[in-house]
C-alpha cells in the first residue's frame, strides 16, 4: 500500500500532502507529530475529520505518528482534513491538512 506522510514543523500553519488521484484507493496518509510534542509525550488517540466526498478507514497511531487511509475525492478539488490528538500527559492539539485531488 502506498504511503505519503507529512511532518508538522514548529509554528508551520499550512501543510499539504502529496496529491492522490481519485482513481486511487485507499491511499494511507500520515502526519508526524514529533516536533509538536513536549519532551517525553507521545500519542495517546488521534481522530481525524474528512468532508464529504472523502472516505477515512483504518485510522491508527503509534506514539509519534497518526495515519489514516483515505479514498475518494472529485478531480480537481482540494479539501481540508483536521487530525486531532490526545497525548499522554492530557494536551490536546489538531492540525488541518490539505489534499488535492487531481488526475495523473
Amino acid at each position: 500500500m502506498m504511503s505519503r506522510s507529512v511532518v508538522l514543523l514548529p509554528r508551520t500553519a499550512r501543510h499539504v500532502w502529496p496529491p492522490k488521484d481519485p482513481a486511487e484507493r485507499r491511499i494511507e496518509y500520515a502526519v508526524d507529530w514529533t516536533a509538536r510534542l513536549a519532551d517525553g509525550d507521545a500519542l495517546a488517540a488521534s481522530t481525524f475529520a474528512l468532508p464529504s466526498g472523502l472516505v477515512a478507514e483504518n485510522a491508527s497511531n503509534t506514539d509519534k505518528v497518526a495515519t489514516v487511509q483515505i479514498s475518494g475525492g472529485a478531480a480537481g478539488q482540494a479539501y481540508e482534513i483536521v487530525n486531532r490528538i490526545t497525548t499522554a500527559k492530557g494536551a490536546e492539539l489538531e492540525q488541518a491538512i490539505r489534499l488535492r485531488v487531481k488526475t495523473r
